[in-house]
This record gives C-alpha cells, structure tokens and sequence, in this order.
C-alpha cells in the first residue's frame, strides 16, 4: 500500500510539475518530429487567452465582392504601368452618336503572371540644329574671328577612337494575364460590349477575353458564407469569435485578442531621433506606438493594428521626414484568420471504402468532384416518406463522375459516399441506385432545420461568394479593462475563503482539501491553456464556482470519514471506509454534471452559440479535475498522513471532540440531551 502511495504521489508532483511549467511560461512552442506542433500564447495572466469582453480583439468587416470580372490574357507581355495607363485612357460611346463618351469606373486591375524583365532604355535623340538658333556671340572688339570649320578639316586625333556609348538597362515588371473589375454591368453596357476591342486597340492582340458576373447575394447565400467563416475561426468551439451578418452583404467579424500590429522597420542610414519616427508613424495612423530599436538602422514597432492604407501613409510619411525605409514589414495577430476567411470554401466528394459494413476503419480515394460540379443543393420535403431530404443535382462533368461512382458502388454495404467541406467531414451517405443523370437527393431522416443546414453547407462550396476587406481595426474590451482585475480578485477571495473555511472546520483533512485545491486550480489553468480555450467573463465565473464543486467532493469524504472515526474505527480505516461510501455520491453528481455539459455541447454546437460551447467545455474539465484531484489527489495525501503517524492523532481530522477509552477504541463525546456515548468503558445498563 505504502509503495503504490508513492508511486502515485510521484505521479502527481509529475502532473503539478508539467501543470506549472505551462503556466509558467508565457507562451509555448513546441515542435517534436512526428506530432503536431504545439503552440500556445495569450494576451491575459499567465498567458491564457482571454475573450472580447476582457481583452478585446480584432475587428473585420467584409463585404460581397460583386461585380463583373474581365479575365484578360495577351499573346504578348506588357508592362504593368502601361495597362493601368491604357485603361485609364479607355472611352467607349454611351449612345449611337457617340457624342457622350464612358470610362471605366472604379475598376481595379489584378495580374496574373507577374513577372520582372530588363528592358533597355532608348538613347536620347540627337539635337539637329534646325537655323533657327541665336547666333553665336560676335568677338570682341580687336579680336580675330574665329577661324570657320572646314569640312575638309581632318577629325581631332582620337575621335576615330571613341567607345560607342553602353546601353542602359531598368528593371520593369510585366504581366500578359490579367483580371480587370468593374461594378456590375449590364449585358449591353457599351463598356462590357466594346472592352475587348479597345484593350487590342492599346495593349495588343487579345489571345483569351472572359466575362463573369458575380451578382447580388441572397440570405442563404449569407448564411453558408458565415457558416464557413465560423466553422474557419472557431473549429474547437473555444475562441469565442462574434460573427454576424450585418445588412444584405456584410459579415462582421470580431476576434478575441487578435488585436495589435509588429512591424520591422530598417534605413539606408542611422536613425538618431527615436521621438521623431514615434511621432511619424503615429501620424501616419499608427496607434498606441512602442518603438524598439534593434540596432542602428533597423526598429521594431508594436502598435495597434496596421492596415494597408496606414502603411501607404507610414511608408510616404517617413520617406518625407526621416528617410526612404529599405524594410517596412508589418505582421498582424489578425493574418491567420483573414487569411483563412479569404478562402473560397472547398467542397469535396471522396469515394469512402470500409473494411466492415459498420465502417469503424475506412480509406477515402480521390475522384475530381467538387463544389465546382455541383449545380445547386437544396431541402425540400420527403415526397415518399416522412421528414426532409436534401436535392442535388450535378452538371454534364459532375453527372459522368457521380454516374461511374454510383454504378461501382451501389447497394455495396462497404462503400459510401463521403462530402467533406475544408477537409471537415459534413456526412457520408451510402448510394442505393445507380444514378445515371446526375440528380440525386440525400435522405436520413433529417428534421427541417437538418435538411435546411445541410443544405446550406453544399451550396456555400458551390457558390462562390468572393468577399473583401473593407475595415480593418482593433475593438476595446466589451466589459472595460476593470473587469478583469475584479474578477481575478474575485476568484482569489472566493479561493482564499473556501481554503480558511476547510482548514478552521476539518483541520489537517482542510488542510489536505485546501491543497487538493490549489492543484485542482493549477491543472484547469493549464487545461484551459493548452486547449486552448478563450476565458470570457461567464468562464471565469463558472470557474469560480467549480471551485465550490470542487470541495465539495472532499465535504462527503471528509464527512463519511468522521462517521466512520465515530463509531470507532483508525483514521486508515476510516478513510479507505469513507473514500468508498461516498464515491457511490461523487461518481454520480459529476456524471450526470458532465452529460449535461455533453447536452449544452450538442445543442450549442448545432445552433452556433460559441459562448454556450466554450462554456461547456470549460464545465466539462473543471468536472473531471475535481474528480480526480477528490478521488487521487487527496486519498494519497490522507494515506502519507496515516504513513507518517499522524493516523494517532484522530483529533487533528475530525471537527468533533474524541475521547479515547483505555483499552478500547476511540469515543465520541457527545453533548447534553444527545444520549450516552457508545463504546464508553463501565456504566450500567
């Protein structure tokens, strides 16, 4: 017993010893070959990540990108400088007289095959004296004219000898691809009919000249576009995030601690004045500025976040006043998640092979369809059952692959079909016919809301809805800064309260609680870090009350080991007595606490409540740690109390007065009118 008592105390300072290194260090990154590297950094105390109400965050804000879209390409490259001068200079006829002419309006142009070329600059044309020229100053008085050149002169000696003059060379940038967009135009807008014909006018031959209109989208378009975004910036149902459709094509994106800029900047020359290039930048729009200075011509710049008209601006402004800057390089917390935002959802449908019929083990293979292929996906009502199913219906390429796919694997017990969306399986129906026209339905069951989700998901892989950046900031803590200072405060008084109590009322078993807790408090903390998950202000309250929980497992313990004492057992006795009695009561209260968290798992992660999911999960460990620190953590400290001969001393574990008979085992004393103690020596019957 006493051997596996410290076996399992090693264990635990194991445990506590990697508990506080993660907590101990403010950010971690750890990369062992062969497993997934982990790296972990917040913005709150001891590093953890902290929500918008207590940290704040970056703010995004996106719009549907509509348009037409005119995709050029030339048989020969042009330089960049000479399509944007080109399409400035375009005018096309607005009526058959062609009085009222047009331009093209807010366009942008996008190459495609950026490129860098030398091109030779062209010699300066030589100046041919056309005898219009002043004459040449007539000589002084007393002076002899100049002897007149004769061309029968011989050339001065070493003329013939001259090098011709070297070419120069400048390095340009050319593309022979490009993309123009425009607002959307109507098919018979003279700008949309005649742009082909005046690009060949003033770059050249046009090889391929394509046109895509990418129109208004509608409320299920929104809601796929924001369903992806979700499922992008909050894959674990931890960070938190606020997304939400604002008006008829605008998505608002908000995300915790995702806030602030680094930018490393470097000179040609020493930079002395460190004020004036604070100063600089933080006309130029940089906010909250912190300049470092890494050397003598290159800094390194924390300030809020950085958007691209700011480091225009930066760039022009210390260009003026302290000098052309050879780096400018500005990193964002935001990157990541605009990054992955920016992406067009990626729809896939994989032939899934089974090796059991129940499909516990499977091999996914490739089959070249995807969101592009399918044509539309909608849910409508089972016209040969009851419930909902989801219609599809795939184009000529799709309809062939779906047509071979079908064939080989219907009604094959082992085959399926499975859909997965940014590499996230959504569902892997089996197929029951061979489907020879590419129009197909997904049925199983489904409630309306079921089918209508489902449905969504298909469409916002087949519609592409390209969005833009149109704001880009940092957003305040939604509850003030204060609000995590009192609630730090909060959970260290409710702590310290709770430890005074156990230790005035239980003695050394308080104290054994009282350490539990402390541990209990370290292992969560760290949980919470490596997970990771983003404290709002409703976590760290819950917390605080899983602290309460935590002790109260200890409470049943502690109180079953006191009746035990009672009746006269050891104090080893009583615990291993006490420790069983009441795990019956432990076990179950955390159990049915953990499918209740289970419960407000499923339903927030189907109805997209990021809090109800993030607290869940929080719920869910803090459960779990009280469990093991109640059951391990503080039985092997009452084991080593008993071990090291505090086991004699039962009046150091119990809050009641224990009177020891000789000869006997331990007595309870008990107070007036309460009747006579049990196991007293003598006494009459």
């Amino acid at each position: 017993m006493r051997s596996r008592s410290v076996r399992l105390s090693v264990v635990i300072l194991l445990i506590l010893g990697l508990a506080v290194a993660a907590l101990g260090f403010r950010s971690i990154n750890i990369d062992i070959p062969g497993l997934p590297t982990l790296a972990r950094e917040g913005q709150g105390p001891l590093g953890l990540k902290l929500g918008l109400d207590l940290s704040g965050g970056g703010h995004l804000v996106y719009q549907a990108d509509t348009g037409s879209r005119f995709d050029v390409t030339l048989f020969e490259p042009v330089d960049l400088q000479e399509i944007a001068a080109a399409l400035e200079g375009l005018r096309f006829p607005s009526d058959a007289t062609g009085e009222e002419e047009l331009a093209l309006e807010d366009y942008q142009v996008i190459p495609r095959d950026v490129r860098l070329v030398q091109q030779e600059v062209p010699p300066p044309a030589p100046i041919i004296d056309d005898g219009e020229s002043e004459p040449e100053d007539e000589p002084a008085e007393g002076e002899e004219p100049a002897p007149a050149e004769s061309d029968s002169e011989e050339p001065p000696e070493g003329a013939e000898d001259e090098e011709p003059v070297e070419p120069q060379f400048v390095t340009v940038a050319v593309a022979s691809s490009f993309q123009i967009r425009t607002p959307l135009l109507a098919a018979d807008d003279p700008r949309r009919t005649g742009l082909r014909d005046s690009v060949e006018d003033a770059l050249g031959e046009v090889d391929v000249f394509q046109v895509t209109d990418i129109g208004e989208p509608d409320a299920s378009q929104m809601e796929g576009v924001l369903d992806n975004i979700t499922r992008r910036v909050n894959r674990f149902g931890t960070e938190e995030p606020i997304i939400q459709i604002f008006g008829d094509d605008r998505i608002i994106v908000q995300l915790p601690g995702a806030s602030g800029s680094t930018t490393d900047l470097a000179f040609a020359d020493p930079v002395d004045d460190i004020g004036l290039l604070t100063d600089t930048l933080a006309s130029a729009g940089f906010g909250d500025v912190n300049v470092t200075r890494v050397d003598e011509l290159s800094f390194r710049i924390l300030s809020g976040t950085v958007g691209s008209e700011v480091q225009t601006a930066a760039r022009d402004a210390l260009t003026e006043v302290v000098g052309a800057p050879t780096e400018l390089n500005v990193s964002s917390a935001i990157d990541e998640a605009k990054a992955l935002i920016g992406q067009t959802a990626l729809l896939e449908f994989k032939e899934r092979t089974c090796d059991t019929a129940i499909c516990a083990n499977y091999t996914d293979a490739d089959l070249g369809l995807t969101g592009d292929d399918l044509e539309r996906a909608e849910a409508s009502a089972d016209p040969v059952g009851i419930g909902w199913v989801v219609n599809l219906q795939f184009d000529g390429r799709g309809s062939d692959i779906f047509s071979s796919l079908t064939r080989r694997i219907a009604n094959v017990d082992t085959k399926r079909i499975a859909v997965f969306m940014d590499d996230q399986e959504i569902i892997a129906p089996i197929s029951l016919a061979w489907i020879r026209d590419g129009s197909t339905q997904i049925s199983g069951d489904f409630t309306r809301e079921e089918a209508r989700t489902l449905a969504i998901q298909l469409e916002s892989g087949r519609l592409q809805v390209p969005l833009k950046l149109i704001q880009e900031s940092d957003v305040d803590a939604l509850l003030g800064s204060e609000s995590l200072r009192n609630s730090l405060l909060a959970g260290l008084v409710g702590l310290g309260l709770v430890l005074v109590f156990m230790v005035a009322y239980y003695r050394m078993a308080g104290v054994v609680a009282a350490c539990a807790l402390v541990f209990y408090a370290v292992m969560v903390l760290a949980v919470f870090k490596l997970i990771p998950v983003t404290l709002e202000l409703a976590h760290i309250g819950g917390f605080i009350l899983s602290v309460g929980m935590a002790v109260d497992a200890n409470i049943l313990i502690f109180e079953r080991m006191k009746e035990e004492v009672r009746i006269g057992r050891t104090l080893a006795s009583s615990m291993e007595v006490g420790f069983g009695r009441a795990w019956p009561a432990i076990r179950d209260s955390n159990i049915s606490t953990m499918i209740t968290c289970l419960v407000l798992l499923w339903f927030g992660d189907r109805l997209g409540g990021g809090l109800v999911t993030g607290v869940a999960i929080s719920l869910f460990i803090g459960v779990a740690a009280s469990m093991f620190t109640a059951v391990v953590v503080s039985r092997n400290l009452l084991q080593l109390m008993a071990f090291v001969g505090l086991g004699h001393r039962i009046s150091l574990f119990t809050p009641e007065r224990v009177a020891r008979g000789p000869g006997t085992g331990p007595t309870q004393t008990t107070s007036a009118g309460s009747g006579p103690a049990t196991g007293a020596r003598g006494g009459g019957r």
